[in-house]
C-alpha cells in the first residue's frame, strides 16, 4: 500500500512555496498519498482566510493534494502547542505514516533535542525567571530558557511550529515519522516581493495592488476569478467587526476568554474605547507582554464565547478528495475518527463534540457574511466536499 504523508497547513493562499513542499515529498516517496489537514475559515493568527476553506481545498487538490481535511476552529485559530496537537491527532488517525513539515534553520534532530530541554524541570525554573520580566513575551522567555539549557540553535517561526509537531507526536505516542523540508524564498513574516513570497506577503500584494504574485498559473486564474466574482473575505468588514465588538462588549466577557488575562482584555477594551476607528484600533494592539497573535487569537475567541478548548478530537470534515483520498478514507474507518461530508453525519458525534462542531458551523455562517458579495449564511449547511 502507498505511504500516507501528512501535511498540516492553511494555503492561505496555496502558493509557490507549498507547491515546492508537495513536489519535494514527492521526490522523497514516490508513492506518497498526501494529506492535507488544512485550517478552515479561521487561521493561526486569529484571522480569517482570504478564500473560503472549499476554494483553498480545491486549489491543493489540483495541485498535488490527495485528501484535505479540515482543522476545526478553535484548534486552527490556536497557539501553537494546541495548533499542533489538533493536526498531529487527525494525522494519527487518518493513517500518516510521515509528518512533513517546513523549518527555517533546526533539523529534526535539533527539534527532539529541544523538546527534551522542555521536558527537563530546569527548563521551568528558568522560564519562570524570564517571565518576571514584565517586558517579555512568552516567546523572547523560552528562547532564553533554552539558550540558558544549552540549546544553541536560534529557532525561527517556523521551526517553533514544526517544534510543537515533534511534541506533539511524542506526547500522543504517534507512530509517525516527522520529517522537515528546509523553506525557500521569504520568510514567514517577510512581506517583501520575489519569487517564493509567503503567504502574508502575497496577502498584502493583493490588499494593496490587486494582484497575485508567486502563486502557481492555474491558482492564479482561480485566485482571480473568485476575486472578480466576490468570493474573496471583505478585510475591512471584517478589522470593522473586530473593532465593533471590542467597543461593545464587556471588559468581563474579553477576561473570560479562553487564553485571557485581565490585562490583555483591559489593552483590548482601552484600544477599542481610544480609537476613533478599525484602523486605529487595530494599531493600537500593541504589547511588549503580548503577542499580535495571542491579541487577536482573544478578540476572536471573545466574538464565538470560546472560553475553553476540548484537547481530544475526534472529528473531522471532508473539504476534499480525489481517487487516492478517498482509498486513504476507506483504510481510516477503523481509527474512531469521525470524517463529516454532510451535515446530517453530525448525528454520531457525542454532545461535546456536537458543541464544538456548532463553533464551526457559527464561524463558517460569519465568513460567509463577510465575503465582498456575501452568500447566504445558511449556504454553510449546503456545502459538500470538493470529490475529483
Amino acid at each position: 500500500m502507498a505511504r500516507v504523508v501528512g501535511i498540516i497547513c492553511e494555503y492561505n493562499p496555496f502558493h509557490l512555496g507549498h507547491k515546492y513542499q508537495i513536489d519535494e515529498i514527492k521526490r522523497e516517496v514516490p508513492d506518497a498519498k498526501i494529506v492535507a489537514i488544512m485550517s478552515g475559515n479561521a487561521t493561526q493568527r486569529a484571522s480569517l482566510a482570504i478564500f473560503e476553506k472549499h476554494k483553498r481545498a480545491e486549489a491543493a487538490l489540483n495541485l498535488g493534494a490527495h485528501l484535505v481535511l479540515e482543522l476545526p476552529f478553535p484548534y486552527s485559530s490556536s497557539c501553537a502547542e494546541i495548533f499542533a496537537e489538533g493536526g498531529v491527532s487527525i494525522a494519527e488517525k487518518i493513517g500518516c505514516d510521515y509528518l512533513y513539515f517546513g523549518t527555517e534553520k533546526a533539523k529534526v534532530s535539533d527539534l527532539y533535542d529541544a523538546c527534551n530541554v522542555l521536558a527537563s524541570p530546569e527548563f521551568e525554573v528558568r522560564i519562570r525567571e524570564h517571565l518576571q520580566n514584565k517586558r517579555e513575551s512568552y516567546i523572547t522567555a523560552r528562547e532564553k530558557a533554552l539558550s540558558d539549557l544549552g540549546f544553541s540553535v536560534k529557532l525561527e517561526a517556523n521551526d517553533m511550529l514544526a517544534l510543537e509537531y515533534v511534541r506533539a507526536i511524542k506526547k500522543m505516542g504517534a507512530k509517525i515519522e516527522p520529517r522537515a523540508i528546509k523553506r525557500i524564498g521569504n520568510g514567514y513574516n517577510d512581506t517583501s516581493v520575489g519569487e517564493f513570497m509567503s503567504a502574508s506577503g502575497i496577502r498584502e500584494k493583493y490588499q494593496n495592488d490587486g494582484e497575485f504574485f508567486s502563486v502557481p498559473d492555474c491558482a492564479r486564474e482561480q485566485y482571480y476569478a473568485l476575486a472578480s466574482e466576490g468570493k474573496i473575505l471583505d478585510f475591512d468588514a471584517f478589522n470593522a467587526l473586530l473593532y465593533r465588538h471590542a467597543l461593545l462588549c464587556e471588559q468581563s466577557e474579553l477576561e473570560s476568554a479562553f487564553d485571557s488575562t485581565p490585562e490583555l482584555a483591559s489593552l483590548i477594551k482601552n484600544a477599542a474605547i481610544n480609537s476613533k476607528n478599525a484602523d486605529e484600533f487595530l494599531q493600537a494592539l500593541s504589547s511588549k507582554a503580548f503577542t499580535r497573535a495571542r491579541i487577536l487569537r482573544v478578540l476572536l475567541y471573545s466574538i464565538f464565547n470560546v472560553k475553553s478548548i476540548e484537547r481530544e478530537l475526534n472529528y473531522t470534515r471532508l473539504l476534499g478528495a480525489n481517487e487516492g483520498g478517498k482509498e486513504i478514507l476507506k483504510n481510516a474507518k477503523k481509527s474512531g475518527l469521525c470524517v463529516i461530508t454532510k451535515h446530517s453525519d453530525s448525528r454520531t458525534l457525542s454532545e461535546k463534540e456536537k458543541e464544538a462542531l456548532s463553533l464551526d458551523y457559527a464561524l463558517d455562517m460569519l465568513y460567509l457574511s463577510l465575503q465582498k458579495s456575501p452568500d447566504a449564511p445558511s449556504e454553510a449547511y449546503k456545502k459538500m466536499p470538493i470529490l475529483k
